[in-house]
C-alpha cells in the first residue's frame, strides 16, 4: 500500500513519500521537490508496480506533487498543525527519528534533532508526525547545529491544482 513514509523509485533511488493527499478528484504523493534535481513536470517514478507522474512543483516550499494513476491503494494522510516545542518524530520506513518542533510559520517549522541521531541523506520529504497526523515534511538539516526545516502540511492542506 502506497503511504505516507513509505518509498518510490526515482532513477533508481528510493525516495520518502511525505504524505498522501486527495486534490480535486485524484490522489497525490507530496515529496521534496529538491530531488528532482533540473527534472521537470512530466517525470515519471515507480512505486508498487505502478509508474506516477510529477504534475506540480511547488517552488516556494520544496514540494513535488505527484499523480497517482487510479486504482492505486493508497492511504490517506492525515494531516494536522503542528504544537510549538512539543516531541515528534520523523518516520520512514527505514527508521524513526525524534525531533521537537521549536518553532512554526505559516509555511514552515523548525526542528531540533539529537546530535547523535540526525537526518541522513534521503530522508527528504519524511513525515515529521506529532500524536499520529503529519504536521510536516522534512525539507533541510544543518548538522552544525542539530536542526532542519521541514515544509508545513498547512502548506499541504491548503492546496489545489
Amino acid at each position: 500500500m502506497i503511504k505516507s513514509g513509505g518509498t518510490f523509485l526515482y532513477k533508481g533511488y528510493r525516495c520518502v513519500i511525505g504524505a498522501v493527499i486527495p486534490i480535486e478528484n485524484s490522489t497525490y504523493i507530496a515529496a521534496a521537490s529538491h530531488i528532482f534535481y533540473k527534472a521537470g513536470v512530466g517525470s515519471r517514478v515507480q512505486f508498487e508496480g505502478a509508474e506516477g507522474i510529477v504534475r506540480k512543483f511547488l517552488d516556494d516550499y520544496d514540494v513535488a506533487l505527484i499523480e497517482l494513476p487510479s486504482g492505486c491503494k493508497a492511504e490517506i494522510t492525515e494531516l494536522g498543525s503542528a504544537a510549538v516545542m512539543e516531541d515528534a518524530l520523523l518516520v520512514n520506513e527505514y527508521h524513526s527519528i525524534p525531533c521537537r518542533v521549536i518553532r512554526a510559520g505559516a509555511s514552515l517549522l523548525y526542528l531540533l534533532f539529537p546530535c547523535s541521531d540526525m537526518p541522513q541523506p534521503g530522508d527528504s520529504g519524511s513525515p515529521i508526525v506529532q500524536k499520529g497526523k503529519v504536521v510536516g515534511l522534512l525539507s533541510s538539516v544543518m548538522l552544525g547545529n542539530c536542526t532542519g526545516t521541514a515544509v508545513s502540511s498547512d502548506v499541504l492542506l491548503s492546496l489545489s491544482l
